[in-house]
């Protein structure tokens, strides 16, 4: 955290149960992990995402917990698929269709570990908002998680216990990355980043390019039919160039053709 000071974060986001992260202890769930995380949070002036063995109502979950700004804590998520060996240890799962934290840099989904063999929750957090998805973990997962950024067009934030934690965008590449000479990382990322599928609209990218020029970072994807619309200047919105040229999301397009398949059938 003092090494990560100076750069100033919006969010700095921490292991699955980074207090006890690799120790065999009897005991894992301790108070103190929380007033921890809250101290930090308020001595740099950050939220902090990070998940904690946590005992609620006698009952104990991993728990990541959200912090603000002040220190104070704004939301909880409780894994939804814990393992066998943590459900062995007497940690249960939580609820499903958990609610994103909202920020004020954003709305934040989370997922912890093994939650990420189950695809649709993933799905849910999107739906519910999350512009992008903490994942606080233990194992790397991989191609997993750029599969689930690809097919939910959302930013994740890997946070692991060793290689490699950093940033995914919304078309499933590492933006930065750990590595064994940076065990932390940081980049800039803006949550306007949009992708919008080719179809009945692809001719309109020249005319967006000639009203916004150097404005507006506009990329292809070629064989997956998409663009993706970036501002480089923060007075625009990418939600106002859509509606300027009518443009459709790619996930309103997903969600406008199921909707017309299943009336269909």
């Amino acid at each position: 955290m003092a090494e990560i000071a100076s750069i100033k974060p919006d969010l700095i986001c921490l292991p699955e149960v980074f207090p006890v992260a690799g120790l065999d202890k009897a005991e894992k769930v301790s108070e103190k992990d929380t007033e921890l995380l809250c101290n930090l949070a308020k001595k740099y002036c950050t939220y902090i995402i990070g998940s904690v063995y946590e005992r609620r109502g006698g009952k104990v979950y991993n728990t990541a917990l959200v912090t603000d700004r002040k220190g104070d804590i704004i939301g909880r998520y409780d894994k939804i698929h814990p393992t066998e060996g943590e459900m062995k240890e007497g940690v249960l799962p939580g609820k499903k269709e958990q609610s994103p934290v909202k920020t004020d840099f954003g709305t934040v989904g989370i997922q912890i570990c093994f939650d990420a063999n189950w695809p649709p929750e993933w799905q849910d957090s999107v739906e519910r908002g999350a512009d992008l998805i903490v994942f606080s973990s233990a194992f790397p997962a991989g191609t997993i998680l750029n599969s689930l950024a690809v097919l939910n067009k959302v930013y994740i934030v890997p946070a692991i216990w060793s290689l490699h934690s950093g940033i995914i965008d919304n078309t499933g590449r590492w933006v930065v990355q750990t590595d064994r000479f940076s065990l932390w990382v940081w980049a800039e990322i803006d949550l306007e980043r949009t992708v919008f599928h080719w179809d009945y609209q692809g001719d309109k990218v020249k005319a967006i390019r000639r009203k916004y020029g150097d404005k507006l970072k506009i990329e292809t994807f070629g064989p997956e039919a998409w663009f993706v619309l970036e501002p480089t200047v923060p007075d625009i919105s990418i939600s106002d160039v859509a509606r300027e040229f009518k443009l459709v999301t790619y996930r309103d397009y997903i969600k406008r053709a199921t909707g017309a398949q299943d009336r269909k059938r």
